[in-house]
Formats: structure tokens, sequence, C-alpha cells
């Protein structure tokens, strides 16, 4: 009888599914176990590996900003150097042939030809012109805006203050 009922058992459990052996198998704990501390290990090897390149890309962009704020420290000295007025004038006393004025000898060209001719009258009317323009800048109060700030007496309009029907 003992024979019987082990064959039985043997054919109901090539019988089942997949899973059913699986999970009645004595070795599955030990298994799950060693297949979870292995995608552990995985992961966290992944996850240094991954923290290394991006370690690694942060020391490259730190070198290249560091070779760009070098770069534009050098663009403000030349900038500044190129704009300093000793050398300007070096340059145009020395490529153009400019020499330095005096003030009292400074003066502005202006050109005498029978369409730029300014007479009195178009002065006046360019002095009022710029009156004008410059008058709409200027500004304005009202009363009301002048007493915009101020609180006023409400007129009361009823019989108890003697007033009209």
């Amino acid at each position: 009888m003992k024979k019987t009922i082990r064959n039985f058992k043997e054919t109901v459990e090539i019988q089942s599914s997949f899973f059913v052996r699986l999970r009645t198998n004595r070795y599955l704990p030990v298994g799950m176990l060693c297949a979870g501390v292995l995608t552990a290990a995985c992961i966290h090897i992944w996850q240094r590996v991954h923290v290394l390149h991006l370690v690694q890309e942060v020391g490259v962009l730190r070198q290249e900003n560091y070779v760009l704020a070098d770069d534009v420290r050098k663009v403000y000295s030349e900038t500044s150097a190129m704009a300093m007025s000793s050398r300007i004038r070096t340059f145009a006393a020395d490529s153009l042939g400019l020499q330095m004025v005096a003030a009292d000898y400074m003066f502005t060209l202006v050109p005498r030809d029978k369409e730029t001719q300014v007479e009195t009258q178009d002065i006046n009317k360019v002095l009022a012109s710029a009156a004008a323009r410059l008058w709409e800048y200027v500004p304005r109060v009202s009363q009301t805006e002048a007493t915009a700030g101020e609180l006023r007496n409400p007129a009361i309009d009823s019989l108890a203050n003697g007033g009209d029907d």
C-alpha cells in the first residue's frame, strides 16, 4: 500500500503546475535568499559605477567651468587694456598722425550751404518746438489730484441740519 501511495503522490506532483512544484521544493527559501542577495549586490555595484561616472562628469564640468571663467577674466582684462586712454592716444598719434589739441583751439565746423543756413526765425521755431516737447514732460497737478490725499468734509443734505426741502 505504501508503494501505491508513493506512486500516486509522484503522479500528482508530475501533473501539478510548475509553480506548485517550485513552491513545495525544499530549496526554494535558500534559492530566493541567494537571488535576493545577488540582486542587491548587482544593484549596489551598478549604483557605485553610476556614481563614479557622475563624479567624473562633474569633475570634467568643473574643469571646463574654470577654463571658461579664466577666459572671461582674460577677455575683461584685454578689453580694459584696449580701452585705456593712454593706449588710444598712442595709437592715434602713431598710426593716424593725430595730435592733442588745446581746449581753446577746439571748435565745431558747421557747413554753410544754402539748404542748411539757419536764420533767426528758424532758431525761434526750433526753440519753440523744443519748449513744447519739454512742456510734455512737466508734471501737471489738477485741483482734485492736489487734494486727493486730504480728507474733505462730506456735504450733508438733510432737513435736520438746516437744509432746504
